[in-house]
């Protein structure tokens, strides 16, 4: 295990990238800490294709809910991106959430719209530690490079129930747990299988991550290493464990 100098080492990024961010406790906060970070590396794009908070306001935002007669999204983007390394794009702000914009406009904003990295939360928990995807989840785009799933620590050992997990039937039903039921690590473990099974649509040379959020105490929780363990025989490319209350500190676990 090491500290790792920033997200970009602690993931191993390339200088290129299609992140996607799935899972709970605390997908938005990284969201907008990674796109502030890496739009230091280059141009930034940081949307969504389900829901995420909306954009600080000093992002540049771009709304694109359908095709203009006179402008595309490649005219727009390139006109916001001299004035700020990092750009949100969604269909739109509504109740100070930005709006989905489809997995396709995702390909496209990686593909031609002049930014070195996307980040895309790609489903939603309620602002829940943990959750299990639904039948449509993950909304990934095609040219995702990496597919990240964030863990909050605080969902080891919660109940199975409304109050602490997003959709806890889905969570009961792919574990074979009651609801109620204690959500231990082996049933988290799980659920990260779910998430990997789900990367059909995604390019084989796609990568797998974890990132246990909220480890305040330092990585030294027995609670990562109880995470750790579960995971021994997920193929994952990095598994990061990492504190976002105070400053941003983050560890390569494995």
């Amino acid at each position: 295990m090491r500290e790792a100098a920033n997200w970009h080492d602690a993931f191993d990024l390339t200088e290129t990238e299609h992140i996607a961010l799935v899972g709970g406790g605390g997908k938005t906060t990284t969201l907008w800490s990674l796109g502030r970070e890496l739009a230091q590396r280059g141009p930034t794009i940081v949307t969504t294709t389900t829901k995420a908070g909306a954009p600080p306001a000093d992002v540049a935002l771009v709304e694109w809910d359908r095709p203009l007669p006179d402008r595309s999204l490649h005219e727009l983007v390139a006109d916001a991106l001299p004035r700020s390394a990092l750009v949100a794009v969604g269909s739109g702000v509504r109740d100070a959430r930005l709006r989905a914009v489809t997995p396709e406009i995702a390909d496209e904003l990686f593909f031609r719209c002049g930014a070195n990295y996307v980040v895309n939360e790609a489903d939603g928990a309620r602002m829940k530690p943990f959750k299990a995807p639904a039948e449509h989840e993950p909304v990934l785009a095609s040219t995702t490079t990496l597919l990240v799933v964030v863990i909050g620590i605080d969902a080891l050992d919660a109940p199975i129930d409304e109050e602490h997990v997003h959709r806890p039937e889905r969570i009961a039903d792919l574990t074979g747990a009651k609801l109620g039921d204690t959500l231990s690590a082996a049933r988290i473990a799980a659920i990260v299988n779910e998430y990997e099974a789900r990367c059909e649509d995604v390019d084989e040379s796609a990568r797998f991550a974890v990132l246990i959020n909220k480890c305040d105490e330092g990585p030294q929780d027995a609670r990562v290493s109880a995470i750790t363990a579960a995971l021994r025989d997920v193929e994952l490319s990095s598994l990061v464990a990492a504190s976002q209350r105070e400053e941003t500190r983050r560890w390569r676990v494995r």
